[in-house]
């Protein structure tokens, strides 16, 4: 028989206990400090933009985005992710992070649904996986920044 491979992926932690994973490759750094900049008449959860190599990344707080509310965070730790909307161009984005992403391994026989509390999570998620006995969701990032995801209000309103 052969054996199991596991793949490797980040846990990012947005605080209130909204933990999820991406892919190792979509993790590109992680910012310690940097100075944000917040965009008036914007939504609590993209209303920042930091400049990281020359470009500005927008910001996302999905602790907020998620919940409605924003999350109170000891620190200015961002993690900067990597997706692609088109096969030619790379995109950067920062996101919120309460702690610093833990990397971890995965297998095809941890993979599990959302538990029913992790309902906020469905419009985002491409899937999941049971990690110390817990349901991580995997986060789509190309989707969650495409302009294409919308919160459904009923899930606001749990």
């Amino acid at each position: 028989m052969a054996e199991q491979e596991a793949t490797r992926a980040w846990l990012l932690d947005f605080g209130q206990g909204l933990r999820a994973a991406v892919g190792a490759h979509e993790m590109s750094h992680v910012l310690m400090e940097a100075d944000i900049f917040n965009i008036p008449r914007c939504p609590t959860y993209c209303n920042e933009v930091i400049v990281w190599e020359n470009e500005i990344l927008p910001v996302l707080d999905v602790g907020a985005l998620l919940t409605g509310r924003r999350i109170e965070r000891e620190n200015d730790l961002l993690g900067v992710a990597v997706y692609q909307l088109t096969d030619i161009y790379i995109t950067y984005v920062a996101m919120h992070l309460v702690d610093l992403p833990q990397s971890i391994y995965v297998e095809d026989d941890s993979a599990c649904p959302l538990s029913d509390y992790q309902d906020i999570w469905k419009p985002f998620a491409i899937s999941c996986f049971e990690h110390e006995e817990t349901p991580v969701p995997v986060i789509d990032l190309r989707f969650l920044f495409s302009g294409n995801a919308a919160m459904p209000t009923d899930i606001l309103t749990k």
